[in-house]
């Protein structure tokens, strides 16, 4: 029974309720960091800067699975079933994610479905995107906006990384808004923080720092 009661904790609110933002506590309240000089899609690509990308993953016939097995309520603890997150990733096609962090990296590969390699540079970072049903073409970047311009198509997955160094973000207080675009419209967006070329460098300084005050 106890067993029981935990895979339905794993499942769902303890309450009925109606969520209208993320299920995730780290994301409530983002709308106070939502950028406030975002610009339309076509000023932001006439205005803005074509930056190269780096194509990690391209599987043009990957058809999207509406259930995956580790989202199953006994697979490392529910870890990944609640209910009210799947809903929600399955709301969106675009995922933009920093390879920051073990239990992060693996948390984001679970629950996209999608796994990839990443690289650590200390002075570099990269910005990888997780893209579901597009064909990536070009990505700009203009202030706080990113936009990622592709083709729509029935399946496919793209998975790229830009250098958080080619974005210039006019206010570092605010998040990135990261956008799927294609004619010039918003198909999709996603709000992530921006984290500097040289946050490894920083992390490694910080740690460095904490050692010898302890000694």
């Amino acid at each position: 029974m106890q067993e029981l009661e935990q895979r339905l904790d794993s499942l769902e609110p303890p309450k009925p309720t109606t969520i209208l933002d993320s299920p995730f506590p780290f994301e409530k309240g983002a709308d106070q960091h939502f950028p406030t000089d975002d610009l339309p899609i076509p000023v932001a690509i006439k205005e803005g800067t074509k930056i190269p990308f780096n194509v990690i993953v391209r599987e043009p016939d990957y058809i999207r699975p509406i259930y995956e097995e580790q989202w199953h309520s006994t697979y490392w603890g529910g870890r990944w079933s609640y209910v009210p997150s799947r809903i929600h990733y399955a709301q969106h096609r675009i995922f933009p994610f920093y390879a920051i962090g073990i239990s992060a990296e693996l948390n984001f590969q679970q629950n996209v479905g999608i796994a990839f390699p990443t690289e650590i540079n200390e002075t570099d970072l990269d910005l990888y995107i997780v893209v579901f049903q597009t064909n990536i073409t070009d990505v700009y970047t203009k202030g706080n906006q990113v936009v990622v311009v592709g083709t729509p198509k029935r399946n496919g997955v793209d998975v790229i990384s830009i250098k958080t160094g080619d974005i210039n973000p006019s206010n570092i207080e605010k998040y990135l808004l990261v956008q799927l675009a294609t004619d010039g419209a918003e198909l999709d967006y996603s709000l992530i923080e921006y984290e500097p070329p040289d946050y490894w460098l920083q992390q490694k300084q910080r740690n460095e720092h904490e050692k010898s005050k302890k000694k």
